[in-house]
């Protein structure tokens, strides 16, 4: 049995899942492709032998597509989703689920009431090795209970211009999904703090911000953002613990020393840090749906709790003020 994707959007991340699902992740293949870059859309879908389709509804509604993957701007991928719900097509959607708590409810309400999980949310760290062992170490023969938490995340550039607020709901949306699932707390309260603006930050916004959260049972978590950090991307993640540490130094790079110089090499995008995270996702969510078994990956909600810290973050950055983060009660459907 082969399941047969459609992507809609072939920007960076989008081309990257459909070379995945087309030639390296077992059980799947690439069916149809839509973007709104009608060129782009052709070139990627003569890569991998697909046909392109002329709208969204398109996609997600061809019988020759099995399952939908959402690559789209960040904007539409609410949309996007609860029309492939109404379609009843399973789907694996970019981060983040929606632009807004309020838009992401409404895909957890339209989920809930089909009555079964459909959606898969990208928050490929979730599989990524480094993460995994980091959060193994989080035992009682291990470091302990987590007690601080803290975060880097370094982006090379923001080619498509810098606004703090993007950086909360694009860039460390990551950071607020992973600390969740590391912890496996929900998180309460959050401050952002502007630091001094980088040469490349332009006027009126912060970059690099540090993001401060306390969990339920007071886990303090900093997450330090830099869009421009200019020297190539990067992330890490130190937990110290009640009787130990543990630090995820960028995944597992190889240090060099040859020429009378000892040093690694930095990817510049973040396709090079986690391409075995991105493989591990998909692959899991292509199983699964042959399987006809659960969805391993971050749910609706999980996509749902990450707009909610997004948007407080967002006020907090407004106000310059700690910010309380509540969520409603989980749906059974996520339990």
């Amino acid at each position: 049995m082969t399941i047969r994707v459609g992507i809609i959007g072939t920007g960076n991340i989008g081309t990257s899942h459909a070379a995945n699902l087309a030639r390296v992740v077992s059980g799947s293949s690439v069916s149809v492709v839509f973007d709104a870059d009608a060129a782009r859309a052709r070139e990627v879908a003569g890569d991998f032998g697909a046909r392109v389709a002329p709208t969204v509804i398109d996609v997600i509604e061809a019988d020759d597509v099995d399952a939908v993957l959402i690559a789209s701007p960040d904007a539409m991928h609410a949309e996007q989703a609860l029309i492939a719900i109404a379609a009843g097509k399973p789907m694996l959607c970019e981060k983040p689920l929606a632009v807004g708590d309020v838009n992401a409810r409404n895909v957890v309400d339209a989920e809930v009431a089909f009555g079964r999980r459909l959606i898969q949310v990208g928050f490929m760290r979730r599989f990524d090795p480094g993460y995994n062992r980091l959060k193994a170490e989080l035992t009682a023969s291990g470091i302990g209970e987590p007690l601080i938490v803290h975060n880097v995340h370094r982006n090379t550039s923001a080619p498509y211009g810098l606004r703090t607020e993007q950086t909360l709901t694009n860039m460390v949306t990551h950071e607020f999904d992973i600390n969740r699932w590391l912890i496996g707390e929900e998180l309460t309260s959050v401050m952002v703090l502007p630091g001094k603006r980088g040469p490349l930050t332009p006027e009126g916004e912060s970059d690099p911000i540090l993001v401060v959260l306390q969990s339920q049972t007071g886990v303090l978590i900093e997450v330090e953002a830099f869009c421009n950090a200019q020297y190539g991307y990067e992330v890490q993640c130190r937990v110290t613990g009640s009787r130990g540490q543990a630090v995820m130094g960028d995944g597992a790079w190889v240090t060099r020393s040859a020429d009378f110089v000892r040093g690694t090499e930095l990817p510049e995008l973040w396709l090079g840090r986690f391409a075995e995270a991105y493989r591990m996702q998909l692959q899991s969510w292509i199983d699964s749906l042959k399987s006809g078994g659960p969805l391993l990956g971050a749910s609706a909600w999980d996509g749902y709790a990450a707009a909610v810290i997004s948007d407080r973050a967002i006020e907090a950055h407004r106000t310059g003020r700690r910010v309380d983060i509540e969520l409603p009660a989980k749906p059974p459907l996520y339990c």
